[in-house]
């Protein structure tokens, strides 16, 4: 059985399932260039095919959707990949204001005449969006959703045949049962929680695991407005929501005033808490936006990303322990858009009662195409496999130039002259430039799925030295100061970093720890600078033998278990997928070494000196 999931809104992807294991993932955004992007994922599903079905659409024998649901208004506009924090603010104003205070129907028009003006056009969603223009507006949204995704694998792929829609937090339930394997395999041991913003009417859900692996909804609803909350926080604090949330979260950790964190709290205590089962608001918000930020005036910017920060994790932890002591289960595993926030996660830890948190990578929409999967799986009673990685792109699949850094330099503008090879450089002498304070991209083995790097689209460094944060981030990265970096750490070591007393596993980067006091000249780069916390990924052999024996090889040099790990792109563009893409980013950047595949090393021309003095 082969069943193709797909996921069209924020952050469209494509994933691929046959006999009930996943074989491939790709997110369109790597395709496109376009961060976020929206709309069908054409070019996601080309790759998986290639890839896994030798070219031929028609060995597919079902296409799962993830969402019943699908915003016609983001889809032809780049709105939620593309507007900017004064675009959003205007829309407040113009479109949701008078809806919300003076009754004025949403009718469209606002939208309809961007569309027509030229103004923020998707050009790459590679859908049927005309009813925009030709019908009123919600019959033009009933349209689109019910026709325009089948329509689209049609005439892109001259496919017509099984597809249904599976409601988006069922995707998210599913992916959050089996996108991590489990203690013991036993998925009737679990409860599944989801929780984000919103999707197909709902915020959250509550599932227990039925004896055929299948899930039995609990309870779901509209309540949980924990990460709407969040979203327009985002927006009121200057930053692009549903993209900028872990910059408030990472600002979280800077403001030391415990009084005045305490008065930012009641704020949000106030427009909602969890008490009793129930979330419950004492003063309701009449807005997400006006109302929030006129609540929200005269208190600092820090102490606001703390309140939040507090406030959400506090809700989360009564709300996950309420579940826990309805179903007496003591493994919960939990996705959606909420499960992105790893500092909040980590707090989750101490919970009474808990033995294992499960939180696969990276729990956003971009996970719904792999939880259609699951759940078409389950329902045709085929026997369906735990993820136990995200290393789900094959390099093979890409065009021939796409694996040719000379074709990203020649984007870039540059002379190939400026550019050396040097082959067989392997783990050995990569952790020794890494130990000599050198900066190292890598471009190896499969590409990892989701928002997070995991080590093989991936910017490194030595951990140790404070000075490499700020190196990457003037040089390459251009990140915010206050943003963390990563410590990748061999897993065998990861407690003799971290105080972790239950001994979680967190091979996604997806939960965070606090640093051991002795251990943290070690790693002062890649923790947060505010609080000294990390986001780790526990890097297992099994899984990336490649990059285990990269970091394990610099762990014999220097004594030090792990690496510094961000991300291998250019500020504002989605992570790299070929080698292309990353020696584009070296040459736009102060990268000087680039590992790719089959131990070539590219090096700029400059710092073959540097090259050879550290190698010899």
């Amino acid at each position: 059985m082969k069943i193709l999931g797909i996921q069209c809104g924020h952050n469209a992807s494509a994933a691929l399932l046959i006999d009930g294991k996943v074989v491939g993932a790709a997110q369109e955004e790597r395709f496109t260039g376009r961060k976020n992007q929206q709309g069908f994922p054409a070019k996601s599903i080309a790759y998986l095919v290639k890839a896994h079905l030798h070219g031929d659409p028609q060995m597919i024998n079902h296409v799962s959707c993830g969402g019943y649901t699908l915003d016609l208004a983001s889809t032809a506009l780049n709105r939620n990949s593309g507007f900017t924090v004064f675009d959003h603010i205007r829309e407040n104003y113009e479109v949701w204001r008078p809806h919300l205070y003076d009754g004025k129907i949403i009718d469209g028009t606002y939208w309809r005449d961007m569309y027509l003006a030229g103004k923020q056009v998707n050009h790459s969603h590679n859908l049927d969006v005309s009813c925009l223009v030709d019908m009123p507006y919600e019959e033009a949204k009933d349209h689109f959703c019910k026709n325009a995704r089948p329509e689209a694998m049609k005439r892109l792929f001259n496919w017509s045949g099984s597809f249904d829609y599976i409601d988006h937090h069922l995707c998210h339930a599913y992916y959050a049962l089996y996108g991590a394997p489990l203690p013991g395999g036993r998925t009737q041991d679990a409860m599944v929680l989801t929780a984000d913003s919103w999707g197909d009417g709902k915020n959250w859900s509550a599932s227990t695991v039925n004896e055929d692996g299948s899930l039995a909804l609990i309870d779901s609803g509209t309540k949980h407005e924990v990460g709407r909350i969040y979203r327009f926080v985002t927006l009121i604090m200057g930053m692009v929501p549903l993209e900028h949330e872990y910059k408030v979260m990472g600002l979280s950790a800077y403001s030391k005033s415990r009084r005045h964190i305490e008065m930012t709290e009641r704020v949000f205590y106030e427009c909602l808490d969890f008490r009793d089962g129930q979330f419950v608001s004492d003063h309701p918000l009449k807005d997400s936006y006006f109302d929030l930020r006129d609540r929200l005036e005269g208190h600092r910017f820090d102490n606001i990303a703390a309140a939040l920060q507090n406030w959400s994790t506090a809700l989360t932890r009564a709300w996950i322990k309420h579940w826990m002591d309805k179903t007496g289960k003591s493994i919960v595993c939990y996705s959606g858009g909420l499960s992105m926030n790893i500092k909040s996660n980590g707090d989750m830890l101490d919970l009474p009662g808990l033995k294992h948190f499960s939180v696969p990578a990276s729990g956003g929409d971009e996970t719904t195409s792999i939880g259609a999967c699951f759940a078409a799986s389950l329902a045709s009673k085929s026997p369906t496999t735990h993820m136990t990685h995200v290393y789900l792109g094959d390099p093979d699949a890409f065009a021939d130039e796409e694996n040719d850094w000379r074709t990203g330099v020649a984007r870039a503008d540059q002379a190939l002259d400026d550019y050396t090879v040097i082959k067989n450089v392997g783990a050995e002498q990569l952790a020794t430039l890494l130990a000599a304070d050198q900066i190292l991209a890598r471009c190896q083995g499969p590409m990892e799925f989701g928002a997070r790097s995991l080590g093989n689209r991936a910017i490194l460094a030595n951990p140790s030295n404070a000075n490499n944060l700020k190196r990457i981030n003037d040089a390459i990265k251009n990140r915010d100061f206050w943003m963390p970096f990563t410590p990748s750490i061999l897993a065998e070591h990861a407690n003799e970093y971290l105080v972790n007393p239950t001994n979680q596993s967190s091979p996604f980067m997806t939960i965070g720890f606090p640093s051991r006091n002795e251990k943290r000249a070690d790693m002062i780069a890649a923790l947060h600078p505010g609080d000294f916390s990390a986001r780790p990924q526990f890097v297992e052999r099994e899984t990336n033998p490649e990059y285990w024996e990269l970091i394990n090889a610099f762990h014999k040099k220097t004594g030090i278990a792990l690496l510094l790990n961000t991300s291998l792109n250019l500020h504002g563009e989605p992570m790299n997928a070929t080698v292309a893409d990353a020696a584009r980013t070296m040459a736009l950047s102060d990268i000087d070494f680039l590992a790719l595949p089959n131990d070539v090393l590219l090096i700029k021309s400059h710092a073959l000196g540097t090259f050879k003095s550290i190698i010899g």
